[in-house]
């Protein structure tokens, strides 16, 4: 039951709502205080994401009563409490799926369902972008995102990066599903996954993408040198066949100046290449400064206005970046989990979340489908440094909780006829 319901309310994170993101945390919440109630418990080499979560949260209460900002911990404490939460659900419904195949079709059904409206407005906002010109879907998007992108597939989320990691991580769960013989349920939604993927032009999405590929081909044991030709294919589609699409459709914008690969320029003109840059590598020199302990958790906005003024001034033309330094610095975020991993918790918390992250390693390596799972968690994370982000958690619970190992007994014409049955169910 707990498992179902999760899984229900999480497929809403890939549509992304910003009205709707708590409705994906707190039931996740909520069920993990339920299963305080179960035998259910954490794994072993989970110990060490525990260790990690108390010192983190010990050394940021600790830090804002010697320096102030008890606000700033108390919201820091929180989003590690969340992220806990939403990986012990996952684990619990990785290892459910693993003792009743069945909760397999269910969670296909949940998926594809969640993926519906996202993928239906994208598909809106293609046509209305290469084809039609005429801007009426900005209206429609206007309804769930407070800013809307003009030219962009943003989907029903708040950026179009946003839109394209939800297009990874769920059409990686998708794709596995579909592997496992849930073929006519999720051949459609797979499909509208990857046109949205290729034709969303996000130059961050590719990166993703790209790294995830290398980070695969580093770790994996299997299907190494496959993965490399399709790094090679991939490498040339953006750099070869996405300026010839953009050419071909008469796409313009600024995301469109990304393809012509002047970094020095972006760096300079471009405010989302410059935060997505600048600000983890002031993260880093945060980290030089403060090597063993860190600033603390949630702390990085302590220094980050007087390294960017002395090392990155030039960014102040950027209105975001010049609010952030002389407004509201205590805003300012690293912008990616692995820089505010090393700034605020120092080198000892950052080795302690690597073991965890080096034991989901060890448990991704029964299945290829497990080790890009974990390689695009790394890579996800690039963008994002908030400890409760949902697509995180949920790759790494799967992993650990066994989703991807293993097949229903099953067979494909069967699991067929069952997917009819539970969308008849669920009509």
């Amino acid at each position: 039951m707990i498992s179902l319901a999760v899984i229900t309310y999480d497929s809403l994170p890939y549509f992304h709502f910003s009205v709707y993101r708590p409705i994906a945390m707190f039931p996740m919440f909520a069920a993990s205080l339920l299963l305080l109630f179960t035998g259910f418990r954490f794994k072993a080499a989970d110990t060490l994401l525990l260790i990690f979560a108390g010192y983190s949260i010990g050394h940021s209460l600790l830090v804002s009563m010697t320096t102030g900002g008890t606000g700033v911990s108390l919201k820091h404490t929180v989003t590690l409490l969340f992220g806990l939460s939403m990986y012990r659900v996952a684990v619990y419904v990785a290892a459910e799926t693993r003792a009743d195949p069945a909760l397999r079709g269910r969670i296909a059904v949940c998926l594809v369902a969640g993926f519906v409206p996202p993928l239906a407005a994208g598909l809106v906002q293609l046509v209305d972008a290469y084809v039609l010109h005429s801007g009426f879907s900005g209206t429609l998007t206007g309804l769930f995102s407070e800013k809307v992108y003009k030219g962009r597939i943003q989907m029903l989320s708040g950026e179009p990066s946003w839109a394209g990691i939800h297009l990874l991580s769920g059409g990686l769960v998708l794709l596995y599903l579909y592997r496992e013989g849930y073929r006519k349920l999720t051949l459609v939604p797979l499909l509208g996954c990857a046109l949205l993927l290729v034709l969303s032009f996000s130059a961050y999405v590719y990166i993703v993408l790209l790294t995830a590929l290398l980070v695969y081909v580093l770790f994996a044991d299997r299907y190494r040198g496959r993965m490399l030709l399709a790094l090679g294919a991939i490498f040339l589609i953006v750099a070869v066949g996405v300026p010839y699409l953009l050419e071909t459709l008469k796409v313009s914008g600024y995301f469109t100046d990304r393809f012509q690969f002047n970094f020095n320029r972006l760096l300079h003109e471009d405010n989302s290449f410059f935060v997505r840059f600048v600000f983890p590598a002031i993260g880093m020199l945060e980290f030089w400064r403060h090597p063993i302990f860190g600033a603390g958790g949630g702390f990085y906005y302590r220094d980050f206005a007087e390294l960017l003024v002395r090392h990155f001034d030039y960014g102040l033309k950027f209105a975001e970046v010049k609010t952030l330094v002389y407004e509201h610095p205590e805003m300012a975020t690293s912008r990616n989990l692995w820089s505010k991993l090393f700034a605020e918790e120092g080198l000892l918390g950052a080795l302690l979340f690597i073991g965890f992250m080096a034991a989901a390693l060890r448990s991704s390596r029964g299945s290829p489908f497990a080790q890009f799972a974990f390689a695009l968690c790394v890579s996800l994370v690039m963008n994002f440094d908030s400890y409760s982000f949902v697509n995180f958690w949920l790759l790494i619970g799967w992993i650990r909780g066994g989703f991807f190992e293993g097949r229903p007994a099953a067979l494909p014409a069967e699991r067929d006829t069952h997917n009819d049955r539970e969308l008849k169910r669920t009509a």
